[in-house]
Parts: C-alpha cells; sequence; structure tokens
C-alpha cells in the first residue's frame, strides 16, 4: 500500500467556505475510484483556536498500488485541482501500518506529524516501532492510524483519525491539525 498527500497553503484572508463547499460538491466523485482504499479531504483554517493552524488544504489518499495513482494523477479531477490550485508536490510513501481503514469514513480529525529518518537508523527495528505505536493509538481510539514512510526523503508520516479532537494532540505543536470534510471509498 502507498500514501499520497499533497498540500496547497492558502491565503490567511482566504474564504475557507470555498474548500469545504467544493469538498461538499466533489468529494463523492472519488468513491469507487480504483485502487483507491480512500481518501481523506483534509483542510485547516487560520481561526486562533488550533496552534500554528493556517489556511491548507491536504488530502491524504491510502493507495492499494501505485496503478492508482498512476490513474489519479492523470485523471480530468486531478487536472482540475491543478487548474484551480496550481500543479503541487506530491508525496508518496511506502505504508508501514494501517490500522482502521474501514472506521475512517466516521473520522472527523487528524493529526499528522512528519519526522527525518535520522542516518543509520535501522529500518526494521524504526517499523517495528511504527507499528506498536499504530497499535496503542488505535487502542486509545484512534479510529484509524496510519504509519509510512519516504525513502527518497527519508521522513515518516504519522496520521491518526478521530471522531472528535484529542487535546493532548491537539496543544502540541509536533502534530498539524485537519478536519475531515469527507472521506472517498472504495465502496
Amino acid at each position: 500500500m502507498l500514501a499520497m498527500q499533497y498540500r496547497f497553503t492558502l491565503p490567511a484572508d482566504y474564504d475557507m467556505a470555498i474548500i469545504r463547499q467544493r469538498i461538499q460538491q466533489r468529494g463523492h466523485l472519488l468513491d469507487g475510484f480504483p485502487q483507491l482504499e480512500w481518501k481523506a479531504y483534509l483542510w485547516s483554517e487560520r481561526d486562533g483556536q488550533h496552534q500554528g493552524a493556517v489556511n491548507a488544504y491536504a488530502p491524504l489518499y491510502l493507495w492499494q498500488d501505485n496503478d492508482g495513482i498512476n490513474q489519479f494523477l492523470a485523471s480530468p479531477g486531478f487536472a482540475a485541482v491543478c487548474a484551480d490550485f496550481g500543479r503541487p508536490q506530491v508525496d508518496i510513501w511506502s505504508v508501514w501500518a494501517c490500522l482502521g481503514s474501514q472506521t475512517m469514513p466516521a473520522a472527523t480529525v487528524c493529526y499528522e506529524q512528519t519526522q527525518a529518518i535520522a542516518p543509520g537508523t535501522s529500518l526494521a527495528a524504526l517499523r517495528q516501532q511504527e507499528q506498536q505505536q499504530a497499535t496503542k493509538l488505535h487502542q486509545q481510539g484512534a479510529l484509524c492510524v496510519l504509519s509510512a514512510y519516504d525513502p527518497q526523503q527519508w521522513r515518516i508520516l504519522r496520521m491518526s483519525a478521530w471522531d472528535a479532537e484529542q487535546d493532548c494532540l491537539r496543544q502540541t505543536s509536533h502534530h498539524t491539525s485537519y478536519q475531515i470534510g469527507y472521506v472517498a471509498t472504495k465502496r
């Protein structure tokens, strides 16, 4: 499995109702897309409630394989995103753990963290540690937990999705907090 994400940071005075409306009108169009496990339509708003929040649109995808990514990036839907916001850098991550994919559509908020993988780090040990952390978060109530790594830039992606905000995660500068507008699924 592969995770994929791109992010558009929008101006501080951008009307985020435009993003919420876009998600509401177009989110369902990816339901049943070939090779897609889920797409979480993530957005954040500079509102003073969330530490470090900026206006952003940052969808996160979980793909069964590379064929789905290729189909999507060549699709009219992605062309429309590029026409509206510009062509983004697309990050692709190899998935180490994903727990709770079937409950992802019930999530309303997610927390993401990226972290550099230090030179000399044992990937086998790090993978085991990430899988244990994913299990722990899932047992603590996260609806979906994703752990993945990017061997091109040597980074880890950690994402946990919840049915409500988690104060312990929201208050830290280590996590980026997003609202989830919709989750498209393979159906």
